[in-house]
């Protein structure tokens, strides 16, 4: 598994430190450094940033796992930089500007620089985290790890569950902020410096920045340039080097967008079960735009292949299915040197982030009016999160309500509020920004499995982006589509392919998408049941009926599951067969179980 691990104090003379095994054999260049009350072990893809660590001028030792596209400077003014450079670039950027440096790189990544002459390592990570790390402290020193599977286990630290944040997971599939499932393991924070004294055990905490929603009265037409000239230089500087990229390209708009900016259109990867809608339109999109195409089929069993792959390099983040890529490892990384994605387009420039009023209809039929309600106290937040669409209450679970959970874990900060360890400056920009900040709080394992196939590359997290999105009306994500006018001012042969959700091409108008999507469900729906779909996922609910090996799963972790708290076994047991009997729809619920149940983590800590 490609990532950093480290212990510092007086344990990193005895301690273990390791990283989980590769994703892909052969695909990683490892190392191991060790020094006074110091102990890292590091794990990266061939043909990037392997030459580590880089030593700045001072004789400190940085690390660094992930990649810097661009340095601002005074200014503002930005110099791309190659990101094969990453550690070096961090180390000459100390040099200059201290540890303020992490404020003027864009890119995703987490690091470490180590002073060996005041016995000092400071942590330092992006502004939205979207390379995680987690850790513990006792007496003996601190231990760290980009996975929080492989957090090494300090003298005296006997991790066990904490059974209010692991019913969280299995609720809500995530654990929000800086908490975890195991007690005494936090996450760093996002855009968060850490330094910690190896020596006194000290700790100092400075965070750099945080979103802030100021919208702009500026016209739509000036967003939509905005966001293609913006999202064009993006993708630029993820593909500016010269190393064979690759796209994963689904039906939709977000990866479609990828296609429209690029000079040079990369490989696309289209994960499907046949020639069904989805993949019939992204192939369409693939010709448009002169991409090299690839379907890789799936079948019955691919679910199961997933849980096999993402069990040692799980997070707690979303289930195990949304490793999609994970099956094709192999395959995807003998072909490409980078992925690209479409990732978290819709939390920036569409509704998937903000609370909307709603009308209900008869047949529990529930209409989005296009007019933000954003929460404005923590028991609105609460109420909205409860309520939200990936929360689900398994009948298996005996714990606390999730509303008294995450009521728990929020309170006043200053003139702000804090949720699960993460300040914001108004509940409302909590509830904008908590998909985002940090990226762990998604639903999805699907930017976190495919980091351990090769490098993989988010150009809608381009701090240009993010800070557009903060400065865009709300009225204009709702009401219209930024990011299809976008496309159609980028390539408009893209935008009158239609989009697969909806059967109408990218050019129309919001109005059609809305009616367009809700006649495709229904449409759908009279289908025959079968766990292949028209859609860019295989339905968990036929799966599970068509194939055991869920059931499978459960009998070899079953011992395992009687000591996990808050879950009753009988109730699993039986939340099973009625799912198979079909008179329930218990999917969701069973793979957020058997993704906990297979991680190596679960039976070390279990078993003591």
């Amino acid at each position: 598994m490609v990532g950093l691990s480290g212990v510092f104090g007086d344990a990193a003379d005895s301690v273990e430190v390791e990283t989980v095994p590769e994703t892909v054999p052969g695909g990683e260049t490892s190392d191991a450094y060790r020094g006074r009350e110091i102990a890292v072990r590091s794990a990266f893809h061939e043909g990037t940033a392997v030459d580590q660590p880089a030593e700045a001028a001072d004789g400190s030792l940085v690390w660094v796992w992930g990649e810097v596209y661009s340095v601002t400077d005074e200014r503002g003014g930005r110099r791309s930089v190659d990101p094969a450079e990453t550690a070096r670039v961090c180390a000459g950027q100390y040099d200059e500007h201290g540890m303020e440096f992490v404020e003027r790189l864009d890119g995703e990544f987490v690091g470490l620089r180590y002073d060996p002459d005041d016995g000092s390592v400071s942590f330092f990570i992006d502004r939205l985290g979207a390379r995680p790390l987690y850790y513990a402290r006792t007496d003996d020193g601190l231990a760290v790890s980009t996975s929080v599977q492989t957090v090494p286990d300090l003298p005296g630290f006997d991790p066990a569950f904490d059974e209010r944040y692991l019913a969280e997971y299995l609720r809500c599939r995530r654990t929000f902020g800086t908490k975890t499932p195991v007690e005494g393991v936090e996450q760093l924070g996002p855009a968060t410096v850490l330094t910690y004294d190896i020596g006194g055990g000290g700790v100092d905490r400075h965070r750099y920045w945080e979103p802030r929603y100021r919208p702009k009265d500026r016209s739509f037409s000036y967003f939509v340039r905005e966001l293609a000239d913006r999202f064009e230089r993006a993708v630029a500087d993820r593909t500016g080097d010269d190393r064979d990229h690759g796209l994963l390209l689904s039906g939709g708009s977000d990866s479609r967008a990828v296609l429209a900016a690029a000079d040079e259109p990369p490989a696309s990867f289209h994960l499907g079960d046949g020639w069904n809608r989805e993949a019939r339109v992204a192939k369409r999109a693939a010709d448009a735009a002169g991409s090299r195409f690839e379907l890789l089929e799936r079948g019955l069993g691919y679910h199961e292949t997933l849980l096999e792959r993402a069990a040692p390099v799980q997070e707690f983040v979303g289930p195990f299915h949304t490793g999609h890529a994970l099956g094709f490892a192999e395959g995807i990384a003998d072909d490409v040197d980078t992925l690209l994605t479409g990732l978290y387009s819709d939390d920036l420039f569409g509704a998937w982030s903000v609370s909307q009023a709603t009308v209900r209809l008869p047949f529990d039929v529930q209409v989005w009016l296009p007019r933000a309600c954003l929460p404005s106290t923590p028991d609105d937040f609460v109420r909205d999160q409860v309520a939200s669409g990936p929360t689900r209450d398994p009948d298996f679970l005996d714990s606390a309500p999730l509303g008294e959970i995450l009521a728990d874990n929020i309170r006043a900060a200053g003139s702000g509020v804090e949720f699960h360890g993460v300040g914001y400056e108004s509940v409302e920009q909590l509830s904008l920004s908590s998909t985002l900040y940090p990226i762990t709080n998604g639903i999805g394992f699907d930017l976190f499995s495919a980091l351990q196939i090769v490098p993989t590359r988010n150009p809608f997290l381009d701090r240009r982006l993010v800070d557009l999105a903060l400065s865009m009306p709300l009225k204009y994500r709702l009401r219209r589509d930024p990011l299809h006018r976008a496309i159609e001012r980028l390539d408009g042969s893209l935008a009158t392919i239609p989009h697969a959700s909806t059967r109408v091409p990218l050019s129309s108008p919001k109005a059609a998408h809305v009616v367009g999507n809700r006649a495709v469900n229904l449409a759908d729906k009279f289908g025959d049941a079968s766990y292949r779909t028209q859609g860019p996922w295989q339905d968990k609910d036929e799966v599970v009926r068509g194939d055991d090996f869920v059931g499978r799963a459960l009998e070899r972790h079953e011992a395992t599951g009687r000591r996990l708290p808050g879950v009753d076994w009988a109730a699993v047991r039986e939340t099973y067969r009625r799912h198979r009997a079909g008179e329930i729809d218990a999917g969701e619920e069973l793979y957020r179980l058997v993704t906990v149940l297979s991680m190596p983590l679960t039976r070390r800590v279990v078993d003591g």
